[in-house]
């Protein structure tokens, strides 16, 4: 056990190193070491290392990167910024969209993926129609954070939540879709009190009202102003065949099938169906968080061998409370405070090691799920989201961490409590 808990330690110790700056290492780094200590070490066999990954979780990662790579190709998110500035009419409204359209993308399309698309459109419309840069950029990132509880495909560490705990697909839907729905009104409400929209780009708006009403359907339909702050090239057969494959994919999902392999088995028809070269889709598959994900399963799994998972658990029991009430509110700050200093993935892959000895396993499941989530919008650094965006941004001049600090905070700690609370009420 003492090998096993070193080996952790300093994994995860690496990893918040990483976090913070202390360190610069490549994201699956040390995961990827730890998990070769580990077998090295013999604390796992080479066979049992390979058992501790859980291949529904990178399949479905797999999938679903594959599957918003396709949509990407298509033009779907640049046809998708137009189409909202030809309905938009004034910044507040876009803003409206933007919350709502993120959140809810985000949810079946999982949230990383869906900010390393949307963030270079929304970064060049905000150069164009001069927008207050902090204001739609903490729109984007928070809202693909929140967006992303509704369903277990949302971001990586819900995958993990879904796959480990076996709770069905249409099960975690109904619970979350309401909550999440929830977070990003709250979220719309309160962007504009800590982000107040520049005067200027209210101005620069109304000079475009006019021509924004005319109809479009390509980059030389665009209003003058904005022509060359998106080329719209939609292909509407893939956008029409990746269309389709999500949509086989989401009805096995409610029908009760396996998630990651319908998933997959989607992504596979549309490579083999979608028209265009698959190498394209294939490279914008995030081959480091698989790995780093895969290494972490290791990791966490000599833990568990060792009877060190157990122990840790034995050790925070006297603060956990005994009741499921308290037992849900300590955890939810726990995760909190796990994410924030380790990152989403690796603190839930501990956390999951705890469940099943948990007083209520299911409702301990949701918890954690919905606490990572929303943690990601505590610090700049607390998701790749957050980060996603903020390199995106870089030519307007980056989301700097105290502007997303002052917010984050707040929003972290007003939707994780409308959470426990939402969960406590229909648990």
């Amino acid at each position: 056990m003492a090998g096993a808990l070193l080996i952790f330690a300093l994994t995860y110790a690496l990893i918040a190193a990483r976090r913070v700056g202390v360190l610069r290492l490549a994201r699956p780094a040390a995961a990827i070491a730890g998990a070769a200590a580990c077998v090295l070490a013999g604390i796992l066999s080479p066979g049992e290392a390979y058992a501790r990954i859980d291949g529904d979780t990178l399949v479905l990662l797999l999938a679903m990167t594959l599957l918003g790579a396709h949509l990407d190709q298509a033009g779907f998110f640049e046809w998708g910024a137009a189409l909202a500035l030809r309905f938009a009419r004034t910044p507040q409204r876009l803003l409206t969209m933007l919350v709502f359209s993120t959140g809810i993308l985000s949810a079946f399309l999982v949230n990383d993926a869906v900010c390393f698309f949307v963030a270079p459109v929304l970064v060049a419309l905000i150069r164009r129609m001069h927008l207050g840069t902090t204001l739609f950029l903490m729109g984007l990132a928070t809202s693909a954070n929140m967006g992303s509880v509704m369903t277990i495909i949302g971001n990586p560490q819900v995958m993990i939540v879904g796959s480990l705990s076996q709770i069905p697909f249409h099960e975690y839907f109904f619970i979350m879709a309401p909550l999440g729905l929830a977070c990003l009104a709250l979220n719309r409400l309160l962007l504009p009190r800590f982000y107040p929209l520049e005067r200027r780009a209210a101005a620069a708006w109304l000079r475009q009202a006019d021509s924004l009403e005319a109809p479009f359907d390509d980059a030389d339909e665009l209003p003058l102003g904005l022509r060359r702050t998106m080329a719209v090239k939609l292909q509407k057969g893939l956008l029409v065949r990746a269309s389709v494959c999500w949509m086989l994919a989401f009805i096995g999902f409610f029908a009760g099938l396996n998630v990651a392999w319908c998933a997959l088995g989607a992504s596979a028809l549309l490579l083999l169906i979608g028209g265009s070269d698959p190498r394209a889709a294939l490279r914008q598959v995030d081959w480091e968080l698989l790995l780093f994900v895969a290494g972490l399963f290791v990791v966490v799994g000599a833990l568990r061998h060792g009877g060190a998972s157990s122990a840790m658990l034995e050790a925070l029991r006297p603060w956990l409370g005994e009741t499921p009430l308290g037992q849900s509110w300590a955890l939810a700050l726990l995760t909190l405070a796990g994410c924030t200093i380790f990152g989403n993935i690796p603190f839930v892959l501990v956390a999951s090691e705890w469940m099943p000895e948990w007083g209520d396993p299911r409702l301990g499941w949701l918890i954690l799920a919905m606490a990572s989530t929303f943690a990601g919008n505590l610090l700049l650094v607390s998701s790749m989201a957050n980060g996603l965006v903020r390199d995106a941004s870089a030519e307007i001049g980056r989301l700097r961490f105290r502007d997303h600090l002052r917010y984050g905070v707040v929003i972290t700690i007003l939707t994780t409590l409308l959470g426990t609370l939402w969960l406590l009420a229909i648990l």
